[in-house]
């Protein structure tokens, strides 16, 4: 990605594609789907003939579009492609990245700061919250922008390429705030796809590991009181909403979110497929084959791992969900009902 990033901090993020063209020379195909075309066509466009010569754009209709050499005043008819004005592609930049974080997509504009805009907030537990912004514009404005307004960690994504100066560093870290420069810590996938890359990554992990709240001890205890020889025969599982469910067994019964059950991610704190797999055991009235709709891909193991969970989380003797020979899937040993 550097040489995007120096191509586009040259042209101040937008101008023609001719112009781009120009900056990114070999480059340009690999990253022209992160540009962005207006319904602006440039003044002028750089000379094919000299690297530091401009020459005039005139339209004299929709099709016709010509180049004007202000100093010999000849012409010459270009495409009118070539004379759009494109800018870079900050939505689905921003889109990209959250998906190689695997955190959601929330892009919006912050305050009266030109280029500024948060993307993502990090939720990957119930008490934490890390915003992730990007500072397309003015830095150092960016971020004494947000610093006069939060009292919480947060991440700045920059553009600039410039180091920070030591007194704007302390300032930072003793406010918990990283910035991440894109020139050294981004890159292209061979999807062509913007991600972090592995120093990127490892950056953000740390980061986000040393400001998330420590991790409530395990689960040791079974969440309902059952007693010895209980079997999942005699338990039946109803699911209230998509994050919840009953259960019961004996006289005994408790309502349950999914993460009390150890089937929240750990980085977004959404469900994980053990959840999505005993969805839909509940849609399927407890059995489940490869050929059912919303069965995982691999089966065998999500349910190997739900097995373990429900255990876990019940502590009673047995295998929740055994494999049915007759069925060619699985069968759960427990009731189960959608709400």
């Amino acid at each position: 990605m550097e040489p995007f990033w120096r191509a586009a901090r040259r042209c101040k993020y937008e101008t023609t594609l001719a112009h781009w063209r120009q900056l990114l020379g070999d480059h340009l195909q690999a990253f022209e789907h992160l540009l962005l075309a207006t319904d602006e066509l440039g003044s002028h466009v750089p000379s094919p003939n000299c690297r530091w010569s401009w020459l005039r754009v005139e339209v004299h209709d929709q099709k016709a579009v010509y180049t004007v050499d202000e100093e010999s005043g000849a012409t010459l008819a270009v495409s009118r492609r070539d004379t759009v004005v494109f800018q870079v592609n900050w939505r689905l930049i921003c889109r990209m990245l959250c998906a190689s974080i695997d955190l959601p997509f929330e892009y919006r504009s912050v305050g009266e700061i030109v280029g500024l805009s948060q993307f993502t907030v990090d939720r990957s537990s119930l008490n934490f919250q890390l915003p992730i912004y990007l500072a397309s514009g003015d830095f150092i404005s960016s971020a004494m922008h947000l610093l006069s307004r939060l009292e919480s960690p947060c991440v700045i994504l920059r553009t600039d390429a410039a180091a920070n100066d030591s007194s704007m560093q302390l300032l930072l870290q003793s406010r918990q705030v990283i910035d991440i420069p894109l020139n050294d810590y981004t890159e292209l996938d061979s999807r062509g796809q913007a991600k972090f890359n592995g120093r990127g990554l490892q950056k953000l992990s740390e980061f986000r590991a040393q400001h998330r709240p420590s991790e409530p001890s395990r689960q040791t205890e079974p969440l309902l009181s059952i007693s010895d020889g209980t079997t999942w025969a005699s338990v039946r599982i109803r699911f209230i909403d998509y994050e919840t469910i009953r259960v019961s067994v004996e006289g005994s019964s408790g309502i349950f979110h999914y993460t009390q059950l150890g089937m929240a991610n750990s980085r977004n704190a959404k469900p994980v497929k053990q959840w999505l797999v005993l969805r839909t055991f509940a849609e399927n009235h407890g059995v489940l084959t490869w050929g059912d709709r919303g069965a995982a891909a691999n089966v065998k193991k999500q349910t190997q791992e739900l097995n373990k969970k429900l255990t876990a989380a019940f502590a009673i003797e047995g295998t929740p969900i055994k494999y049915d020979k007759s069925l060619k899937g699985y069968r759960t040993m427990f009731a189960i009902d959608e709400p």
